[in-house]
């Protein structure tokens, strides 16, 4: 089998959610769906589903939002679904696509699978020696099954309409009742099943989205008033990140000026002369003190550090992900936006906040390891 299409599920309910996931915004000005579709397109996939469940609005927002944005041969790819029975989950969604597909087989991706990658399915349906299959189903690291990733025939759509008819439409039930289920081990690609059920992994796999691509990861704090206790928040958190073994840079900025270095001391004699930059290297520490025209950007600072992280403390909103710091009676309304915020911090309540903060810290740094590489930094904890 040489080519596959591509059903993308995205027509749930998300009650666990609160919000449609499908219109959630990810990274780099781009939705969950139009995320998922854009990986179609990218993998040269002829043949892309979207499966909207019986939301009307959805579609229409789909429609006018992402595909009329598309080049017309993009257009041609791309058809929206809408689910043929009554609401019966994915499954409802799967058997509605798949009686209408033309591709011999169809690659499944559900729309809060954002890390999934297309060239994945490839890999598990040439790594079969029959074909003979009615499905290829991936088990993932909890030794469970993961229908929601897997690759269906379009001949199976009958039998799922008989599972549609019964008492269990659960999506796991039909991949017991279609027969001929191939099981492919993709323990190795737990980060690629990752999904987002509820608002708070949403947030945070937005988080690892934002950092997997910088040469140094980073987390902002925030706060809407000064001596609200930001820098106590940062110090915490430096001192039981490193404890975990990531080496940590902090930058923040001071809008009054500062000095780095000692009057009279050779290098800021140097610097006093006209010297655009000084350094001065000892045995255990480095400084550089730079001449500049205005004050820099300090995410561009934070991505020279010889860093695991970097922590950015300001007052203003500040880079996503971002930590907001709250002191009651002190701050009445939060300043970053809710998408941007990964959680808060009340100041009096630190012994409960912060170690929740930082294992999904923990978290993110590890699901970096191995797709980052931190120039000169120390290497990231196993």
């Amino acid at each position: 089998m040489s080519e596959l299409g591509l059903i993308i599920l995205a027509g749930g309910l998300s009650t666990r959610m609160g919000r449609p996931k499908a219109l959630l915004p990810w990274v780099n000005g781009e939705s969950l769906i139009s995320h998922a579709l854009r990986k179609g397109l990218d993998a040269d996939v002829k043949d892309i589903i979207i499966s909207v469940g019986d939301d009307d609005r959805l579609g229409l927002a789909i429609q006018t939002h992402i595909i009329d944005t598309l080049s017309n041969n993009e257009k041609e790819k791309v058809s929206i679904v809408r689910d043929s029975v009554g609401r019966c989950g994915p499954l409802g969604g799967l058997y509605s696509a798949l009686s209408v597909g033309a591709s011999p087989a169809y690659a499944v991706m559900a729309v809060d699978m954002p890390f999934m990658d297309v060239s994945l399915y490839y890999e598990w349906l040439y790594d079969l020696d029959e074909d003979n299959w009615n499905a290829i189903v991936p088990i993932g690291c909890s030794g469970q099954r993961e229908p929601m990733a897997g690759i269906y025939r379009p001949s199976i759509a009958p039998l799922l309409q008989s599972v549609i008819a019964g008492d269990d439409v659960s999506l796991h039930h039909a991949v017991d009742i279609i027969g001929a289920v191939e099981l492919v081990d993709a323990q190795d690609q737990n980060h690629a099943l990752r999904n987002v059920n509820r608002f708070e992994d949403y947030q945070w796999a937005r988080a690892l989205a934002e950092n997997e691509f910088r040469r140094v990861p980073l987390i902002s704090v925030v706060a809407s008033k000064r001596k609200t206790g930001k820098t106590t928040v940062v110090t915490r958190l430096v001192s039981e990140l490193q404890q975990m073994g990531l080496s940590v840079g902090v930058v923040k900025s001071d809008k009054h000026g500062f000095q780095m270095d000692h009057e009279g001391t050779d290098t800021d004699l140097a610097y006093k002369a006209g010297a655009d930059a000084v350094a001065i290297a000892g045995p255990a520490e480095t400084a550089i003190r730079i001449r500049t025209k205005e004050q820099l950007n300090l995410y561009e600072i934070s991505q020279f550090m010889p860093v695991d992280i970097v922590i950015l403390e300001s007052r203003f909103q500040g880079i996503a992900p971002i930590i907001e710091v709250t002191r009651e009676g002190h701050t009445e309304t939060l300043i970053s936006d809710s998408m941007d915020r990964v959680g808060t911090i009340e100041i009096g309540k630190l012994d409960r906040d912060v170690p929740e903060l930082v294992r999904h810290i923990q978290e993110m740094m590890r699901s970096l390891d191995g797709r980052r590489y931190c120039r000169g930094g120390s290497p990231i904890m196993g």
